[in-house]
């Protein structure tokens, strides 16, 4: 694990170098956030509950699922591309060390420093602004966490298999276009999934993404009870299984064409 853990406080040090961009970073994310509140404010228009959501809970939903953005952001796929057009991925497999567990904690390290950098000081501002975002209740919280860790489990090997793409595409382009895209849309990120027709909805539920974004913030604001909770974080579970098998296999499959091709 040492290799793993001095990977991580480089990509924090690295991280903490670059203040520009994470003030231009922050006021940004500022202003995303403030103007979704804003869309939910006027969206409710004095109604007091719609879907069993008030709009206390929806505003506490997008200062929260704001800052989940910012940790959940993923280099991974990039630098797999990176590595396959340099020709230097073959070099990084032979390392004595695995090169997806180094991904891992570089994008592990950027999402500490990201937390510092610019979860807190969203968190200030959105508690300045709409109050703070305060949880359903302590045990929520922690659930919260754990659903948050395993989702965050599961956009990295979702990142991690789009990038092992590059292996036959070279470039990832519209790819990770269509990524981000699908992302934002199916994963509750910014309309939670119960606003979608009922049929659509129950479909979506079934599928990896809704456990990055929607379960850890439904859990957070208390929308689901404590059976739900089991029942979807136990799916959710078993997504971060099914997905990181199929991880190691296609990047077994991956690595053995390349060290055999020679690079």
């Amino acid at each position: 694990m040492k290799p793993y853990i001095f990977i991580s406080k480089l990509r924090i040090q690295t991280a903490l170098a670059y203040r520009f961009n994470v003030i231009s970073t922050i006021l940004i994310q500022c202003l995303v956030m403030y103007a979704m509140s804003c869309f939910w404010i006027a969206a409710y228009n004095g109604t007091e509950t719609v879907s069993g959501v008030n709009q206390r809970d929806m505003i506490t939903y997008t200062t929260i699922s704001v800052i989940m953005g910012n940790l959940l952001t993923m280099g991974v796929q990039d630098r797999i591309a990176r590595s396959v057009r340099s020709g230097s991925v073959a070099l990084d497999l032979l390392k004595p060390v695995s090169i997806y567990g180094i991904y891992l904690a570089e994008d592990l390290g950027d999402c500490a420093a990201a937390f510092f950098q610019k979860a807190i000081p969203l968190l200030l501002v959105g508690t300045v602004i709409f109050g703070f975002p305060a949880p359903a209740s302590f045990v929520h919280f922690l659930l919260f966490l754990f659903s948050f860790a395993i989702g965050y489990l599961i956009n990295w090997i979702l990142a991690a298999l789009l990038g092992l793409c590059a292996f036959k595409t070279l470039r990832l382009g519209p790819l990770a276009n269509a990524k981000g895209f699908i992302m934002k849309l199916l994963s509750g990120s910014i309309f939670p999934l119960w606003f979608f027709p009922a049929g659509f909805r129950r479909v979506l539920e079934l599928l990896p993404f809704m456990n990055i974004y929607q379960l850890p913030l439904g859990i957070y604001i208390g929308q689901y009870t404590m059976d739900e909770i089991l029942l979807r974080t136990g799916l959710q579970l078993f997504w971060c299984a099914v997905l990181w098998l199929l991880f190691d296999i296609l990047q077994k499959k991956m690595s053995a064409v390349i060290l055999i091709q020679g690079g």
